[in-house]
């Protein structure tokens, strides 16, 4: 039997690897912003821990490069970061499950009609959507969330999960294409 890795496989490998890395920052970027619904300061910290999961991955997948890979084209660096991106989607979708199935028990459809209570909110709300009739839209909303299953719920932040993968590929591929990083430069 032959030992003999190929190149996708090992891009797959690393591509897994990393992608849990990305995913436990989209998971804990995930708790802050639900813990954020009733708290600024949490929110405003998930969002930042979201954003930085795209450096992370630049710092990864060049790392990939310079240390394994050796050169990148623009093709190869997509595909590693989509599937990086790609494995970060799957495991927070399934921590997203978990949240929902077993945590959860309605916490967040009260934290919303909480949110929506205040009277800032509707002022907002309205603000936003002139002519609609706000109130109509927020419990059609409410009704919809509160009757979707835990599966559900999961099935529709993989999609938007999958949508962020396909877009933060592109310019996380930009960043990684090329040649290893010179590290310690030749002086002449």
């Amino acid at each position: 039997m032959s030992t003999y890795v190929t190149e996708g496989q090992q891009a797959r490998a690393y591509a897994a690897y990393y992608g849990l890395w990305i995913g436990i920052t989209w998971i804990v970027s995930f708790a802050l912003t639900i813990r954020g619904i009733m708290s600024p300061v949490a929110s405003n910290l998930g969002l930042l821990i979201g954003l930085a999961s795209l450096p992370l991955a630049v710092w990864l997948i060049r790392g990939f490069r310079d240390n394994i890979a050796g050169e990148l084209t623009f093709r190869r660096a997509w595909h590693i970061a989509l599937m990086t991106l790609m494995a970060a989607a799957m495991l927070t979708t399934f921590a997203q499950y978990i949240y929902f199935a077993y945590l959860d028990n309605g916490a967040l459809a009260l934290a919303y009609s909480e949110a929506y209570a205040r009277p800032e909110t509707q002022d907002m709300l309205r603000q936003m959507m002139p002519g609609q009739d706000v109130d109509a839209l927020f419990q059609e909303a409410m009704a919809t969330f509160q009757n979707m299953t835990a599966a559900q719920t999961a099935l529709q932040f993989l999609f938007w999960n999958i949508v962020l993968a396909n877009v933060a590929a592109l310019p996380i591929a930009a960043a990684c294409k090329g040649k290893r990083a010179e590290r310690y430069p030749q002086h002449q």
